[in-house]
């Protein structure tokens, strides 16, 4: 028999019999064993349970996930046997009631109708998250159709199991288990072995150690530093998780634990909101004040994804301005783009969406938004110059941080700035930082377009 022993984050994710479990780490810590055993344990506990293992594409499930669990469980030796035709291990009938565990390679969304007419017991997902660049990985639609295949009726619980380096905090493994993460099942409608809740497994130390190289862990920070990517040291050397820095930052100036307000931001009474848009099929709106200290409050963000700034205001910004922002004076910026009247409407533009939906003012601002750059990075380098709330506008700081950047490539020719979900919403900024601080001074009220109906929401915009 295979002699494996587990660590303790790696036994406490193989026996946990929670909803869905993610397993979140450092590289080397048996996170590819602790999710090929965990199969074992629970097709053991629950015999003839069908199971799926699921990586992005074959070629990387036969390069890995398959090879590390023939390591333990080699076809022919007991353990069972392997159709490479049907990509199907079926477990030895005396040990597991012929059981299968069925490879797929899923990395497109459309992907996830291979799994839905199967009914399972055991879903196990091999880095849904890619480890160091963009793309990639497994589309969190994937997940949650398999989630749902979860229905074999033999079952006592039912097993969600993910294992993966650490992701960043725009990948759908952090939303779903860590930041808001997933609201439990109620308890009635769980099977009687079932425990609530979706549960994160993440070692604050390396575990793994007497299976590694020595010097392992030195040698990666080395590497990861000598390419410059400090947030490859974070995620794959010290464990943590946190933003992906791809090619050259656009706002360099930003710090977290400066800019960056953890509790959340109260917005000043009294003081008007600042509006700042970017337009096209990917809008943005961020709702900005500047305080009567001259710091520049990022209170909320909205990125649309393939929609108009109509349905982005209808859906999103009209009712939170109602909600939360009723009395507060209105005043719109961004891109000049907006003022375009629509092809197929000659009477309508964006900015007159805006103003009708909204209220308050509308000035145009800088043409191309890197003339505003300047602008917005003499914001961030004076103290108490901007603060960003971490929750309401998650979008601008994931931006600033360094998500909005420049691509470089092989030979360290530094490009242009990509354009891509990142810089909708630092565009937004960047055309109305100059208006509201050129040459880092808040720039005094000047005339701006007010409609006959600037007062919705209780505004009092002036002329």
């Amino acid at each position: 028999m295979t002699d494996f022993k587990a660590n303790p984050t790696q036994r406490a994710f193989i026996e946990s019999r929670a909803e869905a479990d993610l397993f979140s780490s450092r590289k080397g810590e048996g996170k590819s064993a602790a999710l090929c055993w965990a199969n074992f344990f629970y097709t053991k506990m629950n015999p003839g349970a069908p199971s799926a293992l699921i990586r992005d594409t074959w070629e990387n499930m036969q390069r890995t996930t398959l090879k590390e669990f023939f390591e333990w469980f080699p076809p022919g030796k007991g353990w069972g046997e392997f159709n490479k035709g049907e990509r199907t291990f079926t477990w030895a009938p005396e040990m597991m009631g012929k059981a299968q565990v069925i490879f797929m390679g899923m990395d497109e969304r459309a992907d996830a109708a291979k799994i839905a007419s199967m009914p399972l017991a055991f879903v196990g997902m091999d880095e849904p998250c890619p480890a160091a660049i963009e793309g990639g990985g497994i589309d969190e639609f994937i997940f949650t159709t398999a989630m749902g295949q979860l229905r074999w009726p033999g079952a006592k619980w039912y097993a969600a199991k993910l294992a993966q380096n650490n992701s960043d905090e725009l990948h759908w493994t952090y939303r779903r288990f860590i930041d808001p993460g997933t609201p439990p099942a109620e308890k009635s409608f769980l099977k009687p072995l079932q425990l609530p809740g979706f549960r994160l497994f993440q070692p604050s130390s390396p575990e793994n150690l007497s299976n590694l190289p020595p010097g392992y862990y030195e040698r990666q920070r080395r590497e990861y530093e000598a390419m410059g990517r400090s947030d490859l040291v974070a995620r794959m050397v010290d464990g943590k998780i946190t933003n992906q820095s791809i090619g050259k930052a656009m706002t360099p100036e930003w710090r977290d634990d400066v800019h960056l307000a953890p509790m959340g931001l109260t917005p000043v009474k009294g003081q008007p909101l600042v509006l700042c848009w970017d337009f096209g099929l990917t809008p943005s709106c961020i709702i900005t004040q500047v305080a009567p200290s001259g710091t520049w409050l990022f209170l909320e963000a909205f990125v649309g994804d393939g929609v108009g700034a109509y349905q982005l205001i209808r859906d999103n910004i009209k009712p939170l301005m109602a909600r939360k922002y009723r009395n507060f004076e209105l005043s719109h910026t961004g891109d000049p783009s907006g003022q375009v009247r629509d092809q197929s409407n000659s009477d309508t533009s964006p900015v007159q969406a805006i103003l009708r939906e909204l209220g308050g003012t509308w000035k145009p601002g800088t043409r191309d938004p890197l003339d505003g750059l300047p602008a917005l990075q003499a914001r961030l380098n004076t103290l108490g110059g901007v603060r960003v709330d971490k929750l309401n506008a998650r979008a601008i700081w994931h931006a600033l941080r360094g998500g909005w950047h420049r691509n470089v490539n092989k030979q360290g020719v530094v490009g242009l700035p990509v354009k891509d979900i990142h810089s909708h919403p630092a565009e937004a900024v960047c055309h109305a930082a100059p208006h509201l601080f050129p040459l880092g001074s808040l720039r005094k009220k000047e005339r701006a377009i007010t409609p006959s109906h600037a007062k919705y929401f209780g505004s009092s915009a002036s002329t």
